[in-house]
């Protein structure tokens, strides 16, 4: 993950290197951490030799790039990469949200991870090289990373066993995760629908009460759908799109910072750059003089 920077609001962070004695004896975490970020902030090309990482987005929506593929993730759901594959935040910022992570050693590189018999330790192999890159997990997670945090902070050598543990448990969860809660069948499409509606039209101003009635939902049931498929709400949503859609209009020959806000359906150019450094990490005049 990156170093801190100015935006960052909370970090903290366990490296196995700094944990004298007590990090020997689960060498298999190399490390975790927990990211609260007020602002869009750089998260450039990275990756990571011989290690899986794992992040789980507690709150709000990140968009990752790894390598050729954009995989986007929202609230309650873990995204993961694979040992040596480079891997970055969309457009090399990382969007507001609150995050954990965790890098973890391959079971192919050692012969006793986690304690593993060899047969078990090749299972685990193999169920993790056929992971999705996105899985949903239960908000109970939260619980056991805040365990595992609290353990690598001010554990002692004897709580090395309770280390793997919640790593292990981890994991497994994202192997086996738990059944969503259920969403109707016909409210699941029409909100679907909706949303291709408003990926279609980003600068129409979409009201919740609309969007509600065409659902066939109160304004309130409508909203709770809407978070719990993308976990977040429309007008995050809406202006995320629209922030994308900002980013392609102004790296267009003569693009105009005013002309790109009005026709995104900002009122003033200066509300349209608020927003736009907000989840974009910089002015939009500093993002049409960048390179590409």
């Amino acid at each position: 993950m990156p170093p801190r920077s100015k935006n960052h609001s909370v970090r903290w962070e366990y490296h196995q290197e700094h944990a004298a004695s007590f990090g020997r004896q689960v060498p298999e975490l190399i490390m975790l951490g927990f990211d609260r970020f007020q602002e869009a902030s750089p998260l450039y090309d990275h990756r990571h030799e011989r290690c899986y990482e794992f992040v789980y987005v507690e709150n709000g929506k990140v968009t990752w790039e790894v390598e050729d593929g954009v995989y986007p993730s929202h609230t309650g759901q873990f995204f993961h990469t694979r040992p040596g594959e480079w891997h970055r935040a969309r457009l090399n910022f990382i969007e507001p949200c609150s995050i954990w992570w965790m890098i973890v050693i391959s079971p192919s590189e050692r012969r006793d991870w986690l304690g593993f018999a060899d047969e078990d330790r090749q299972r685990m192999q193999a169920s993790l090289a056929c992971l999705p890159r996105i899985v949903s997990a239960d908000v109970r997670v939260r619980e056991q990373f805040l365990k595992l945090r609290g353990l690598l902070a001010q554990g002692t050598e004897a709580d090395a066993f309770r280390v793997r543990h919640y790593v292990l448990d981890l994991l497994l969860h994202l192997l086996y995760p738990p059944v969503a809660r259920q969403i109707p069948v016909d409210l699941h499409e029409a909100v679907l629908a909706l949303t291709g509606a408003i990926e279609a039209e980003p600068a129409r101003r979409w009201a919740n009460k609309e969007l509600a009635a065409k659902a066939g939902v109160s304004e309130s049931h409508f909203y709770r759908l809407f978070q719990d498929l993308h976990g977040q709400s429309p007008a995050n949503y809406i202006d995320r799109l629209r922030m994308n859609r900002a980013c392609e209009l102004l790296r267009q020959p003569g693009a105009n910072v005013t002309n790109v806000a009005m026709d995104l359906g900002y009122k003033t150019s200066q509300h349209f750059a608020t927003v736009f450094k907000k989840y974009i990490g910089v002015s939009p005049t500093q993002w049409r003089a960048s390179p590409d």
